[in-house]
């Protein structure tokens, strides 16, 4: 594959004809699959030729692997600004979980496709993305110690296993989050923060016979 293009996170939000390819092509992978999709078809989306559309990307593997970058810089951008709003843990973790959502949410084409198509990366491509994934990893990681510090979260709770059930909550949020449902982000957000938090067990119910297992 001719060595991609990438689109950062500044680029994609200033606007601009390459991150409107991004949309277009993403909206259109959602659709129909990567596989379906042409550079022709991704063109006349933005009303482009092939040459032209060319002239801004090389191939289509050079705009999934920008789609997958925009997204896992999304998730970074949004936690860093969680941690620079305020220095208080319970407020970190709602706005955090308010944010994730809000940022799938807003994004879904984006994210639906990092999710069902990011596998067709090759090793070496994907590779590159791997140290903003970690970095993101570990800040959540950190967010959650923090919390435990605070007393919100018990010590005992393993603080990967959370990071990886907050992932899954929030993340598969592409598939399931409509606009026109009844509760908006920040109310989803909030629920999951609670359901976390708080337990869905009702308190007055006997806990497990762990002997009888």
């Amino acid at each position: 594959m001719p060595e991609a293009v990438p689109l950062g996170l500044d680029e994609y939000l200033a606007g601009g004809i390459r991150p409107r390819i991004i949309d277009a092509a993403a909206a259109l992978f959602r659709q129909r699959g990567f596989n379906a999709v042409s550079m022709i078809e991704a063109g006349q989306a933005v009303g482009l030729s092939k040459p032209g559309l060319y002239h801004h990307w090389p191939n289509k593997e050079a705009l999934l692997l920008s789609i997958v970058g925009i997204t896992g810089a999304l998730l970074l951008r949004q936690l860093e600004d969680v941690k620079a709003a305020t220095a208080d843990p319970e407020q970190r973790m709602r706005l955090f979980m308010r944010g994730r959502i809000a940022v799938v949410a807003r994004h879904q084409d984006l994210f639906t496709v990092t999710w069902q198509e990011r596998a067709i990366l090759g090793s070496g491509s994907y590779s590159r993305l791997a140290a903003t994934a970690e970095r993101y990893r570990d800040s959540v990681r950190s967010l959650i110690d923090d919390a435990k510090e605070a007393g919100l979260i018990r010590p005992e709770v393993d603080t990967h296993l959370l990071m990886l059930a907050i992932d899954g909550m929030t993340g598969c949020a592409y598939f399931w989050y409509r606009e026109q449902g009844a509760l908006r982000p920040a109310e989803i957000g909030d629920a999951f923060r609670d359901m976390l938090l708080g337990g869905v067990a009702d308190p007055g119910l006997p806990g497990p016979d762990i002997a009888a297992n």
